[in-house]
Order: C-alpha cells, then sequence, then structure tokens
C-alpha cells in the first residue's frame, strides 16, 4: 500500500487518497475482495523493470487500486486515517490533462492468464 496524500484537484475532488499496488492481479483482487472493494476498482499501468538499466528499461504489466473516501476505510486502519488526517502537508500532484486525471471508474483491463505472464 501506497502512503496517504492529500490531494487538492484530484478526479474525485480534494481529499486523502491512498493505492495499493501488486504485479500479480490476482492477489490484488484477493485482497480488494477481503476488503469489500469491487472488482472493477483494478486498473492497469506499466512499471519500470528495475532490474534493467536506466537506458532501453523495458516496462512490466503491473496493477493498482485507486483508494479514496469509503474505500480509504475499507483499507486503511483507522490509526492511519487519523494520522495522515492531521498532517498539515498538502501535496497535488494530479494535473487535467496528464492521463492521471481521467473521468472514469476504471479501465478495461485483459484477463491476467491471456498474457504473457513468464517475463
Amino acid at each position: 500500500m501506497a502512503p496517504l496524500v492529500y490531494l487538492e484537484h484530484a478526479r474525485f475532488g480534494p481529499g486523502w487518497y491512498g493505492k495499493v499496488v501488486s504485479s500479480d492481479p490476482e492477489r490484488l483482487l484477493a485482497w480488494a475482495v477481503s476488503k469489500a472493494i469491487p472488482r472493477r476498482a483494478l486498473e492497469v499501468k506499466s512499471l519500470p523493470d528495475l532490474d534493467m538499466p536506466r537506458e532501453g528499461r523495458r516496462r512490466l504489466p503491473g496493477y493498482h487500486i485507486d483508494l479514496w473516501g469509503a474505500r480509504l476505510a475499507l483499507a486503511y486502519d483507522p490509526e492511519t486515517l487519523a494520522r495522515a488526517r492531521q498532517r498539515s502537508v498538502t501535496l497535488d500532484r494530479l494535473h487535467a490533462g496528464a492521463g492521471d486525471d481521467q473521468d472514469r471508474p476504471g479501465r478495461e483491463i485483459q484477463h491476467p492468464s491471456a498474457g504473457d505472464r513468464g517475463r
């Protein structure tokens, strides 16, 4: 799970946001189901292969679930949320047109067994 950040300008409005990331979509979906988060929340986003040199680095399939609003309470423990709300630092990383603010609930994903999982 990623650290919580407060975003002033995010696609779902200002507030606290978190994210859980994995290279294993089935494991991430099992986690989501255990937290009552719908399967449709799963999104695909490629990640850099950190085992390769920076130049020519390939991208690997990665999966994430954005957490905001009620989903935060499902995913993070209450103490973590309380500490985050006490922070005074505001971060604003999302910008219109940057591709991270698309107004849609989730991207269509290919079933994990359909792709090359041997990489």
